[in-house]
């Protein structure tokens, strides 16, 4: 322990002070060992490796986590202030207290037992939700990992892992926290990794050891390590490390090229060593498991102001009766003893009638307390809930065979805002393109090669009334990622090309400039390439067909096997040293590499966007400059992806002098991205462009036919993208976004005037000229646009703007006027925009215009656009799963947004306005009963019904109907709603919801509740019962409570759309349930209670003609006007379903699952839905456990916890045991 006490102190010493003695450092670490522990530096943190004493006195988290939010302790509490944190039930508790006091009408159990139940069922679903969470935790907890101690491995579990700790993690295993990589059983301390369970993405990632620490493999050699880590405290950032390793005296920059993260699993190798640098909560994937910005649906708002509508309502109806109260009490009612002196007489003094008007004030609110809706909360989150579960995440007609993947709602409580959404903001690349990626041209030297047309070629020339004819040569190949036609440069024949030299480094730079995997046999027909991106795949995939063939790759190596090179015919094997990788993000939107020949030569290969490529070009060759560029517009035009290509010759001195300021800036532990783009930008300058690259990405099927849908229903598309203006406005022709007859205006910063100002280099300059450009474009714009307003016939207009142009008109001073134009167009694109600018201009239309937005996109670049509007949709596609577990629905294909919005979108916004209406009209007819009768009691309080009535009205007699509405109601079929998409203007103009709506609901429930009072309190003066006696109180309130639930029943039936069983069974059923109800409860007396007012009284009551007169008559006239109503405003003022009801009266539904299943999907194909529908497989293999809005659970359990299907499982395929293991290569 001295030797190591020795070694640890020196460590110390390189880290703090170099002028601090050994000695000093000895005692220093002695003092931490007796327990007075040296505090972390805040910015990092120290790590002893393999030695759990020294890192004790940190007291670093454990490795146990837990995502349950409640513990045995806590639930109760917790769970309950949850619950009340809603408004509805703190009123609720409120008025239970009341209920307690001497002052309430009415026995607590009336508002105890409906906001019990309600209580009830919220606790036990979180309780259930809960306990998978924490059955999921105990099984992660438990699995086990193999800890060095004692020179050998000893199998413990997860949770007792430690930070420092040496581990051993084998193939196909997950990493059980976060590690740093010491040895690999592969060459070159290389290993696999998947990080699908971080990010989706299944293809494979390298990590690479320190070679200092290739050689701590065994047992014996690994207990042998003892070093010192330095690194950054915990944090969510899962792409971005900053460390230094301290080991025999010398610093080692780390990166996350060592770092191996919890979740990730160990492919294509046998197994690996490393060490715990983070455990439990505080690795990165836990820290990333936090929540997604919590969305409430608009219409969830607008019932919020409902409800303090109803509490007005509420106020009002008390105040009104507590004057009256005030009033009433007078000493000429002598009889009534209103001055007397007993305790509780206090209430109607009318010596003090202020106390009277107080007290009658709080009895009254006790009595109406039914006029809001406790079960109204439950009732929406269990419709929403199903038709989440049951009716999108089992549309046939979303479900897509090709790739077994049926669409997601990832939450319910945005169904309705589906319903009402009036712009769309869409990514292009993998959202309405297919982000199959395939090699079609590219420019060398200044002379263009491929011959092939593209879709959008094709569609322009439709456009022009011309046709084209496709000659496809013989050499032409075509492979996935490769699709190009030109004989000129195939099998070598670029050797006879006027540019041999340029060709060869083009090549070159398309075989070197990647940071692709190869994957099986060494052979151009059977190797597979891991690539990051598809356009990464396809260029490796182009140098493979023109000679250059990428075969193998180490952490420092790339070997090419070269064609034709020297002279034809000749293959001959190359391998090149690759010295630094600076790598591609979208801030430099460059890639560079710097390789040694083998003859010693240095070059930088570097390949980007053309405008950032084309800043970084070295004086001259302004001839092939400008061809070069002409030939990226005329791709741009062809709806091509264009990247440019250029290198640059390094001298030795200059590369090492640039090299150690870049090992600077690596082994930096503050801010070292920064300071490595800083170093970049001095090396990737004075480039020689070589050429640039076209990739054709084909358009999804359906979308130019979704979009016009989409169009028709009165929705408004913006497409943000980062590509050229060119590829852009061909992509948005040739999926109808954009037409010959709409006026467009093109915004955009590549205008001679702005390249001129831009050549000067002076930024303060093109700052200030460019956002004068734009502030001029804007006037302009908006001028020519409202000439087009006030006439008649004036054209659709389109606003195409690019991301510099865009940026200067983001500004405050500009917004508003960017706002007011684009508003007017019937499509925006935004063309080169960042990440940032498209979550900013949701931002905008959002917050600006408060309109209804919805994101849609593919990648993680689409992350914060999708989080920023109301709806997010993630598309399950090509780029990984970050935008699939940011939304809050996921499809696989863009033109499933048409069954999304205009058939599931407008019925649930139908539907929960229906409910939420008639939750509004039920309870404010049964409370203004209560009312009415108030005015005949002197305003005194008394309670018209009985306690039992008053509880289960809300909760047993009038539940279920509304749900069985929520779930099934359907004004039109799915076919028709997709035929006639203008049905969905209903939603955007919230046609069904507005204050008018409330107010004619409000209407006829006075007038109904009118009739249940007078109706029935009348007649029941001339009314007898057998004996010859006249009805009394509770004969009276038990007869209007009967007409009461008949019906408001009954009332629904009349709203209701389409009419199944389920609504006769609910309705039929609720009243029977009343009546069942009402036959045990006056059946029995119980003298402890106020029940035996009740006694006897329905039997008393059915034995006369007055009950059954009534029952027959009072329904009839209540609903008589609303019958009439409902006849003049379909016949003069219907709503547009209506009209398409009429139209297609006669035509039967036939849009039923199993008609679906028979008409659009083969057998096969419904089958494999079929499949996709039945429970996961239990995952044998587990890698980390959370579970929140934010993220779901990747893993199933190994105890029998059942894991529900997610679409993007990858996890649970690429970690079963039992799969044939295909390719185990290093």
């Amino acid at each position: 322990m001295k030797a190591w006490d020795g070694i640890q102190s020196s460590f110390s010493s390189t880290s703090r002070s170099s002028s601090t003695t050994t000695m000093s450092h000895r005692a220093t670490s002695q003092t931490v060992r007796l327990g007075r522990v040296q505090p972390q530096a805040p910015t990092h943190r120290t790590i002893f490796c393999n030695d759990r004493e020294a890192n004790l006195p940190v007291r670093f988290k454990g490795n146990s986590i837990s995502t349950t939010k409640y513990n045995f302790l806590t639930f109760l509490p917790k769970g309950l202030f949850e619950q009340f944190r809603r408004v509805a039930n703190l009123y609720f508790l409120t008025i239970s207290i009341l209920s307690t006091t001497p002052i309430s009408p009415v026995s607590p159990i009336t508002n105890v037992l409906p906001l019990s139940l309600v209580l009830l069922v919220s606790l036990i679903k979180e309780a259930f939700e809960d306990w998978k969470r924490f059955q999921n935790d105990m099984t992660i907890n438990n699995n086990v990992v193999d800890v060095l101690q004692d020179q050998k491995w000893e199998s413990i579990p997860w949770k007792k892992l430690q930070v420092g700790d040496i581990i051993k993690v084998k193939q196909d295993g997950f990493f059980p926290a976060d590690l740093l990589f010491l040895a690999s059983t592969n060459a070159d301390g290389v290993c696999y990794i998947e990080t699908a369970n971080l990010d989706g993405e299944t293809n494979l990632k390298i990590r690479k050891a320190l070679e200092k620490t290739w050689d701590y493999l065994t047992p014996e050699k690994a207990s042998e390590f003892k070093g010192e880590i330095q690194c950054e405290q915990p944090n969510n950032s899962l792409y971005t490390f900053t460390g230094n390793l301290l080991i025999q005296k010398q610093t080692l920059p780390l990166s996350p090229n060592q770092i191996l993260l919890r979740g990730c699993s160990l492919r294509n190798t046998e197994y690996i060593v490393g060490v715990v640098i983070f455990t439990g909560p505080e690795t990165k994937v836990m820290m990333n498991s936090m929540n997604v910005p919590s969305k409430r649906s608009t219409l969830e708002r607008k019932l919020d102001k409902l409800i303090l509508a109803l509490f007005a309502t509420l106020f009002m109806m008390c105040f009104i009766g507590a004057i009256g109260s005030a009033i009433f009490v007078n000493k000429k009612y002598f009889y009534l003893h209103l001055d007397s002196s007993e305790e509780g007489s206090a209430q109607f003094n009318p010596r003090n009638r202020f106390l009277v008007f107080l007290l009658t004030m709080f009895t009254l609110i006790t009595l109406y307390s039914t006029i809001i809706p406790i079960s109204l909360y439950v009732s929406i989150e269990m419709i929403k809930f199903i038709q989440s579960t049951q009716f999108i995440n089992k549309d046939l007609c979303m479900y897509h065979s090709e790739t077994n993947t049926p669409a997601l709602a990832r939450t319910s409580n945005l169904n309705e805002e589906l319903g009402q959404v009036e712009y769309i903001f869409s990514d292009k690349t993998g959202t309405l393109t297919r982000n199959l990626m395939e090699f079609f041209k590219c420019s060398i030297g200044g002379e263009i090669y491929g011959n092939g047309v593209t879709e959008i070629e094709r569609g322009i020339a439709e456009r022009n009334g011309m046709k084209i004819e496709e000659n496809s040569s013989p050499t032409a190949a075509h492979e996935r990622g490769f699709n190009f036609d030109d004989a000129r440069l195939m099998r070598g024949a670029w050797r006879n090309e006027p540019n041999p030299d340029v060709c060869r480094e083009f090549f070159r730079c398309l075989a070197i400039c990647h940071t692709v995997l190869p994957e099986g046999d060494e052979s151009p027909e059977k190797i597979r390439y891991q690539a990051a991106s598809p356009d990464e795949s396809a260029l490796v995939i182009a140098a493979k067909h023109f000679g250059f063939f990428f075969y193998r790759r180490t952490p420092t190596m790339i070997y090419v096997r070269e064609s034709h090179v020297e002279k034809m015919g000749k293959v001959q094997d190359v391998s090149y040293e690759i010295l630094n990788v600076l790598e591609f993000n979208s801030t430099r939107k460059r890639q560079s590499v710097v390789c040694r020949y083998p003859d010693g030569r240095l070059v930088l290969y570097c390949k980007g966007a053309d405008n950032v490529i084309y800043e970084r070009l070295a004086d001259g060759s302004n001839d092939i400059k400008k061809i070069t560029r002409e030939h990226l517009e005329q791709f741009g035009s062809s709806g091509l992806r264009t990247l440019c290509l250029a290198y640059r010759e390094l001298h030795p001195d200059v590369y090492e002098s640039w090299n150690e300021k870049f090992i600077q800036a690596k082994s930096s532990l503050h801010d070292r991205e920064k300071k490595l783009d800083e170093v970049a930008e001095l090396i990737e300058k004075d480039l020689v462009l070589i050429g640039s690259t076209a990739i054709e990405d084909k358009l999804q099927e359906g979308v130019p036919a979704c979009i016009e849908t989409l169009q028709r229903a009165g929705i408004k598309i913006w497409v943000l993208t980062g590509d050229k203006v060119e590829t852009a406005i061909n992509i948005a022709y040739a999926c109808n976004l954009i037409n010959n007859e709409m006026k467009q205006f093109v915004i955009s910063s590549e205008t001679d005037a702005i390249r001129e100002v831009e050549d000067r280099g002076d930024q303060v300059e093109i700052a200030r000229f460019i956002k004068e450009e734009v502030k001029k474009e804007l006037k302009r714009c908006l001028e020519e646009a409202q000439s087009y307003f006030h006439s008649l016939s004036g054209p659709k207009l389109a606003l195409v703007i690019d991301g510099k142009c865009l940026m200067y008109a983001l500004d405050p001073s500009l917004r508003v006027m960017l706002l007011n134009f684009s508003l007017n167009c019937h499509a925006v694109v935004c063309c080169r925009v960042s990440p940032l600018q498209k979550a900013q201009v949701t931002s905008m239309v959002k917050k600006g215009a408060k309109k209804i937005t919805l994101s849609i996109g593919d990648g993680a670049n689409d992350v914060s656009m999708i989080q920023a509007a109301h709806v997010g949709v993630g598309i399950s596609g090509m780029e990984g799963m970050q935008a699939v577990m940011a939304s809050d629905f996921a499809i696989a294909q863009f033109r499933y947004l048409a069954d999304l919005l205009l058939v599931h979108g407008r019925w649930s916004y139908l539907r929960i306005c229906k409910v939420v209406i008639y939750f509004f009209y039920k309870n404010l007819t049964f409370t203004l009963t209560q009312f009415w009768f108030t005015f005949q009691t002197g305003f005194s309080g008394q309670r018209f019904y009985d306690d039992w009535f008053q509880s289960l009205y809300n909760v047993i007699f009038t539940a279920l109907p509304v749900i069985i509405v929520g779930l099934f109601d359907k004004d039109v079929s799915a076919s028709l709603s997709k035929k006639y998409p203008e049905l969905y203007m209903e939603g955007i103009k919230n046609v069904f919801f507005k204050w008018k709506v409330v107010a004619i609901w409000a209407f006829f429930s006075v007038y109904q509740s009118l009739i249940f009072y007078y109706y029935v309190s009348t007649s029941n003066l001339s009314a007898k019962n057998s004996a010859g006696k006249i009805f009394g109180l509770w004969d009276v309130s038990t007869m209007a409570f009967t007409c009461v639930v008949v019906t408001v029943n009954l009332r629904l039936l009349l709203i209701c759309n389409s009419i199944t069983r389920w609504h006769y069974i609910s309705v039929g059923g609720s009243i029977l349930a009343w009546f069942l109800f009402i036959f045990i409860y006056s059946g029995i007396s119980t003298p402890y209670d106020r029940q035996e007012n009740i006694y006897f009284v329905i039997y008393v009551l059915m034995s006369t003609l007055y009950f059954y007169l009534t029952l027959l008559l009072v329904p009839v006239s209540a609903l008589f006007c609303d019958f009439v109503y409902q006849g003049v405003q379909r016949w003069f003022f219907p709503y547009d379903y209506q009209i398409i009801q009429e139209i297609h009266r006669h035509e039967l539904d036939n849009t039923g699952r199993a008609q679906l299943l028979e008409s659009q999907l083969t057998p096969a194909e419904a089958r494999s839905y079929a499949i996709s529908q039945l429970p996961r497989e239990i995952s044998k293999h587990t890698g980390f456990a959370f579970d929140s809005p934010g993220y779901e659970s990747f893993f199933a359990a190994q105890l029998g916890v059942y894991a529900p299907p997610k679409a993007w499982d990858v996890a649970r395929r690429a970690s079963m045991k039992s799969r044939p293991k295909i390719g185990q290569h290093k």
